[in-house]
């Protein structure tokens, strides 16, 4: 819906979060509405009184008033569309969606454009809400999207990135079934999709669309520490300052999109080796008595546990922190890796989920022990793990059980080894 025909209406913005608080200030200065009231809890039954309703994201298209709301005839949308329908015509979207890997490749596309010279921006799901750019006078936006964004989203995308695809927000979505239509609904309104070669779940449900490969031999990929383009060898993986094969995947995303976009893959390289890492995924938070620690607080599936100690495999002892908040997770394949390294591994299980995986490391014999908390963890790992070891926190499970969000959990995590 254009502004211009929110004017005069009554409209309800459900949540009062970053996102509905930028709706507000959008609304104020787009349209004339009749009256704005923000839904709450406490509230709620006076969606069925306006005439638009716009949600944010954590509000779940499932749930029962907005069925209810849209059967009364009240006009249903999003934070999202509202700036897809409204944004300047000329603004190419570049949209980044998957379970995993999302904010790390949003941001190094982000990075290498900014620092090739066009005029971007970096939004959504990270950063700033996409409908603060309603005007922005750019070349790009880049907009990293989350399946809560992606589930009824309206509006045209130039390229669309899926980095992959796991089990995940099974509360939001109902099912997991619905999660991977939920996530998938981006890419059916985008001209390109960039697709993940190496993740069999993105490929077959991704069949009908217009797609390019990365991570696939006969495009952008990488092998024998370097990145290539098919046959033709670009430049060293190594300089790019992250760890982790999948962070290379994410990079041959980018390489990527940025051929989509006629710009040579082989000018990213001094944007990669100035690109820094984000907070709380693989971050490296320093050594203390010979021990090194690393926060990987934004893993929330078991399948970003087992990418970190890949990472970290050629650093001997691995102390591994698993287990957060109970979205049905399967820790087996995780499990099944561990046990391979079984002699150089000690799990620290938290609860919920750590507690499951307890039972099954212990099946395996692989040596675990249960923690009540992180503060608790960290006190066990420093006793436990050897000289020239390294501590990951990489829980895969969300952190909702005991912390407000991954940040406040990785926060808390380094608070406790530095004593700070």
């Amino acid at each position: 819906m254009k502004f211009q025909n929110l004017s005069d209406k009554k409209i309800g913005i459900w949540g009062r979060g970053k996102e509905g608080l930028a709706t507000f200030k959008a609304l104020i200065k787009k349209t004339t509405p009749k009256d704005i009231i923000f839904i709450e809890e406490d509230n709620i039954q006076d969606i069925y009184t306006c005439d638009v309703l716009i949600k944010s994201p954590g509000i779940s298209i499932y749930r029962e008033e907005i069925k209810k709301a849209k059967e009364k005839g009240i006009y249903c949308t999003t934070p999202t569309n509202l700036f897809f329908q409204n944004k300047k015509e000329k603004t190419k979207v570049l949209a980044v969606t998957g379970t995993k890997g999302k904010s790390t490749t949003s941001s190094l596309l982000y990075h290498t454009l900014k620092s090739l010279g066009f005029k971007v921006k970096l939004g959504g799901n990270i950063g700033i809400p996409l409908i603060e750019l309603v005007d922005a006078d750019t070349d790009y936006i880049v907009a990293e999207l989350s399946s809560y964004q992606s589930a009824d989203l309206n509006g045209q995308i130039d390229i669309a990135i899926l980095t992959n695809l796991y089990h995940e927000h099974l509360q939001w979505h109902q099912t997991h079934e619905q999660y991977y239509l939920d996530k998938i609904n981006m890419l059916n309104q985008s001209k390109i999709s960039i697709i993940n070669a190496l993740q069999q779940e993105s490929i077959q449900r991704t069949s009908h669309l217009k797609r390019l490969f990365f991570n696939d031999t006969e495009g952008y990929c990488f092998k024998d520490g370097f990145f290539y383009n098919k046959n033709e060898k670009l430049f060293p993986t190594d300089i790019l300052p992250l760890k982790g094969e999948h962070n290379l995947e994410n990079a041959s995303a980018v390489l990527t999109a940025l051929n989509c976009l006629k710009i040579n893959p082989r000018d990213a390289k001094e944007a990669f080796i100035s690109f820094q890492a984000l907070p709380h995924r693989l971050q490296i938070l320093g050594e203390k008595e010979k021990i090194l620690y690393v926060d990987d607080s934004i893993s929330t599936t078991p399948e970003t546990s087992l990418a970190a100690v890949k990472a970290f495999d050629n650093n001997g002892f691995i102390t591994l922190f698993i287990g957060g908040f109970d979205r049905q997770q399967d820790y087996t394949v995780l499990i099944n890796f561990l046990k391979q390294i079984k002699n150089r591994i000690l799990l620290i299980c938290l609860p919920d989920t750590g507690y499951s995986a307890f039972s099954l490391a212990q099946q395996e014999g692989i040596r675990a022990i249960k923690a009540t908390s992180i503060q608790e963890g960290v006190l066990i790992a420093k006793e436990q793990t050897p000289a020239g070891g390294i501590v990951i926190l990489s829980p895969g499970a969300p952190s909702y059980n005991q912390y407000k969000n991954f940040e406040e959990r990785g926060d808390d995590f380094k608070k406790n080894i530095f004593n700070e």
